[in-house]
């Protein structure tokens, strides 16, 4: 069986009915991209050193499961497209690195990743309260 897809724990945590059934899911698909993509989306003290919107990507048109990457392995990459002590790469070779990554998703986890960098998550009942009630600690702002 296999793991689903960040953009997939978010879209069934958004249809669940009560706020302790979000919480209980997320919780059960806890994962480092997972906590990534909450922290990048809703703390204050992550900046984005990309544009604001999508840039123009070629989107994974690959069945899903059958796409060539997930968050699961590209969430390394993050560290390169945020404030911090590793984004000292110039801005033409950052903006390829996050088109590479987009590509290279499925274009699920692909939106996922602009809205999160964006501070713009669309899922239905997925808010800050939520997410520090479901791990607490995780946002610092």
């Amino acid at each position: 069986m296999r793991r689903k897809l960040i953009s997939e724990v978010f879209e069934e945590a958004a249809k669940l009915n009560t706020k302790k059934a979000k919480i209980q899911f997320l919780k059960q698909n806890d994962s480092a991209p997972l906590r990534d993509i909450i922290r990048i989306n809703f703390d204050d003290d992550i900046v984005s050193l990309l544009p604001k919107g999508a840039p123009p990507y070629k989107k994974d048109d690959a069945p899903d499961g059958y796409n060539n990457s997930t968050l699961y392995s590209q969430f390394k990459m993050f560290k390169h497209f945020f404030k911090g002590p590793k984004s000292n790469i110039n801005q033409v070779k950052r903006e390829t690195l996050f088109v590479g990554v987009l590509e290279a998703l499925h274009s699920s986890e692909a939106e996922l990743l602009i809205q999160a960098k964006d501070k713009d998550l669309k899922y239905k009942g997925i808010t800050k309260k939520l997410v520090i009630d479901a791990f607490p600690n995780l946002i610092r702002k």
